[in-house]
């Protein structure tokens, strides 16, 4: 496959960390897309650019000795590469059907389109969330009372029954895989480093939208995306959620007055406490389990970080970098 401007392969940016598990598949995915790796590695202590090598000897390979970071990975990446359309993703991401074929094709026939992302599966088949709402007191509200809960209930639905398969406007789309045009990316100036990782991609939406380019949702085009493979699944501890949550109060601060800030927290503070005591509820009724106690003491958690957000303002980004 080729890049529809410039001749050449489709370069898919994949930034790896510990990413043994994953990234064959991944890097096998791209090859067969006929498509270009391009592999920003932070600071890997297992054998994951061995793989690579071994896998896709025409990968393209940058080793950076310490962790960048996901959003200053992908600059690195960026500048490395040639097309006017390039591929970001992550290592738990197998490309299938002609996606990145499709999100180019996408990308060239609609000039202002900055960004697109696919619908993202799971190994089974099953949706999942490829996309979602930037921080505001009507996006806090519907996380607090359970409505986005439910709108992705109807999404999983009518996805499932191809009712919702038509490119949309969204207001962020995931970071697992996004399409992103050099041009656009390089008229917002691309990731803002500040975020060391989470929410990287909906800050980039975000200056996107102001500076006038789309950013689109594409049902049609899927990929698999093992989500959280190489941090949620693996990490829910404290540093996880530290991670989270900086990145998203990072955001927040980024794109809202200040009074909207501390009423969003408030908000988030309340949507967590109602998926705690959720929670508490299922495990009276249907009787303890490790499940249950882990997802109660996670979003204990989330809840008492955006206390602390809400009360002392945004994390030292330095600080939150040590805990990656």
């Amino acid at each position: 496959m080729e890049n529809p401007t410039l001749g050449s392969a489709i370069e898919v940016i994949v930034v790896t960390r510990n990413s043994a598990h994953h990234i064959g598949a991944c890097v096998d995915s791209i090859r067969q897309e006929r498509a270009l790796p391009v592999i920003v590695d932070n600071a890997s202590s297992d054998d994951t650019l061995e793989i690579v090598r071994k896998r896709c000897p025409e990968a393209m390979i940058i080793a950076s000795p310490e962790n960048l970071g996901y959003g200053k990975a992908l600059n690195t990446g960026l500048i490395e590469t040639t097309g006017n359309f390039v591929i970001l993703s992550n290592p738990d991401v197998v490309f299938r059907d002609g996606a990145v074929a499709q999100m180019a094709n996408y990308l060239e026939e609609n000039p202002r389109v900055g960004v697109a992302c696919p619908q993202q599966v799971f190994p089974d088949g099953s949706w999942q969330r490829s996309y979602g709402e930037l921080p505001g007191l009507w996006s806090g509200i519907k996380d607090a009372t359970g409505i986005t809960s439910l709108k992705n209930r109807a999404r999983r639905y009518l996805w499932s029954r191809k009712l919702d398969r038509k490119p949309k406007t969204v207001p962020y789309v995931d970071g697992a895989v996004l399409a992103v045009r050099r041009r656009a990316f390089q008229d917002v100036d691309g990731f803002d480093e500040d975020f060391f990782f989470y929410a990287e991609e909906a800050d980039l939406c975000a200056r996107l939208k102001r500076a006038g380019w789309g950013v689109m949702f594409l049902p049609k085009v899927t990929v698999m995306h093992i989500r959280g493979a190489d941090s949620a699944k693996k990490d829910c501890s404290d540093r996880f959620v530290r991670l989270q949550v900086a990145g998203q109060y990072l955001l927040a601060s980024k794109h809202l007055p200040a009074w909207k800030i501390k009423v969003y927290a408030s908000l988030q503070v309340a949507h967590f406490e109602r998926l705690r005591l959720t929670y508490r509820l299922l495990s009276r009724i249907k009787g303890s389990n490790r499940t249950y106690a882990d997802k109660i003491r996670m979003f204990e958690d989330y809840s008492r970080l955006w206390k602390e957000h809400r009360e002392i303002g945004r994390l030292n980004q330095a600080e939150t970098s040590k805990i990656s």
